[in-house]
C-alpha cells in the first residue's frame, strides 16, 4: 500500500512538471512583436513567384505579412489548428493581408507560440497595422526616388515615439546593376505595444543610401 502511494505521488510530481513545461515553454507568452509589411508594387516586379497573387492581380500597395512574435522557442511555434475567424474578421484582415492561403500558413506558423487563439492573434495585427502612419512615399503612384534617412524621418514625424532603431527597410534588386527597391518595412514593438529596439540582426538596413520606391501604376 506504501508502495502505491509512494508511486501516486510520484505520477502526480511528474504530471505538475509537466503542465510547467507546457506553460512556461510552449505558452510563454513572447516578449515583443515584428510588424512585417510588404510593398507589393515592388515585390510583384521582382519575384516572379508572386505575381499571380491577389495582392499583385488587384494592385495592392502595401501588404502585411506577418506579425512575428520575439522571445520564443520558435520549435514550438507551429500548430496544426486553422484560423477560425468571424465574416467581419475575415474582411477586416483581408484589407491588409488579402490572402486566406497566407493567412493560415501564417498561423501555422507562429500559432504554437503566441499564447493567444488565431482571433485574437490578427485582431492584434491589425491593429498595430491600422496605428502605423505611412508617409505618403509608401504608396506613391508614381516610382520615385528617396535617401533612407529622409524616409525614416518622415516615418518618425508621423508615429509619435518611434525611435530610428525601432525601424528597418529593406531592398532588393531585379538584377545587380538596377536600382535597389524598397521592399519591406519591418517595425519593433514591445509586448506591451510601445516601440522598441529591433535586435541586432533586425537593425542593419540592406538599403543604401538612395533607393526608388516603385509606383503602384
Amino acid at each position: 500500500m506504501m508502495q502505491y502511494f509512494g508511486l501516486k505521488q510520484t505520477v502526480k510530481m511528474l504530471l505538475a512538471g509537466l503542465c510547467y513545461l507546457l506553460v512556461h515553454t510552449v505558452w510563454a507568452a513572447p516578449t515583443g512583436f515584428v510588424l512585417r509589411i510588404e510593398l507589393s508594387p515592388a515585390v510583384c516586379k521582382i519575384d516572379a513567384s508572386q505575381k499571380r497573387t491577389r495582392q499583385c492581380l488587384e494592385g495592392y500597395s502595401l501588404t502585411v505579412s506577418g506579425l512575428m512574435p520575439e522571445g520564443v522557442n520558435d520549435k514550438t511555434c507551429e500548430t496544426s489548428s486553422t484560423p477560425a475567424l468571424t465574416p467581419v474578421q475575415k474582411k477586416v484582415l483581408m484589407r491588409i493581408m488579402p490572402d486566406e492561403n497566407v493567412q493560415a500558413r501564417l498561423w501555422r506558423n507562429v500559432g504554437g507560440c503566441v499564447s493567444m487563439n488565431a482571433s485574437q492573434y490578427f485582431r492584434l495585427m491589425v491593429n498595430y497595422a491600422e496605428r502605423l502612419d505611412m508617409p505618403s512615399e509608401v504608396t506613391t503612384p508614381t516610382t520615385i526616388r528617396i535617401s533612407r534617412e529622409g524616409l525614416q524621418h518622415k516615418f518618425l514625424q508621423l508615429n509619435v515615439g518611434m525611435p530610428a532603431s525601432a525601424l528597418q527597410l529593406s531592398c532588393d534588386s531585379i538584377h545587380r546593376n538596377t536600382q535597389p527597391l524598397l521592399t519591406n518595412i519591418q517595425v519593433c514593438y514591445q509586448a506591451n505595444g510601445q516601440y522598441k529596439t529591433c535586435r541586432v540582426e533586425q537593425v542593419a538596413s540592406s538599403c543604401p543610401q538612395q533607393f526608388a520606391i516603385q509606383g503602384s501604376y
